[in-house]
Parts: structure tokens; C-alpha cells; sequence
């Protein structure tokens, strides 16, 4: 599974830096950029994070208690509807 997670503008690189290993010492499998080199500051806000299996509602709590976190939310799947 994996969760959507939108850093506030105005963190810094240490509080995200700092979340990310938080994270980590959870048990994430990883945390990456949604949008990786991103220059755009809302782009470069948004991450994707990979759990696993029944860490979910632990993890959202965390990540939406985290001063440095606007929002975290598992990721919804889309696809294209066929014509």
C-alpha cells in the first residue's frame, strides 16, 4: 500500500529530513518525491510513501500529527475509464 504525504511550503530540509527517518525507524519500505528534481515549491512539497501491510492507520497518524506534514492520505487508484 501506499500513502500520499504533502509537506508544508514552509518546512525546512531538516524537518522533512527529520520525518523521513521517523518513517524509516517505522519500518517505511521507502519515501521518495512524487515529482523528483522538482524546482516548483508545491511539487516539490509531495512524496510518496510505501508501507507495509497493516502499518497504514498507524503511519497516517504520525504523518498527520507531524508539524512539518500539511497532509498524508493513502493513495487512491485511478485508471482511465474505457469509451
Amino acid at each position: 500500500m501506499r500513502l500520499q504525504l504533502k509537506f508544508k511550503e514552509d518546512a525546512s530540509a531538516a524537518q522533512r529530513d527529520q520525518v523521513i527517518r521517523d518513517l524509516a525507524a517505522k519500518g517505511v519500505k521507502d519515501v521518495r518525491p512524487l515529482f523528483p528534481g522538482a524546482t516548483d515549491p508545491m511539487r516539490g512539497s509531495l512524496y510518496i510513501v510505501d508501507v507495509n501491510g497493516g502499518m497504514e492507520d498507524q503511519l497516517l497518524d504520525f504523518l498527520n500529527s507531524a508539524k512539518a506534514v500539511e497532509v498524508a492520505e493513502p493513495e487512491v487508484r485511478r485508471k482511465l475509464a474505457k469509451r
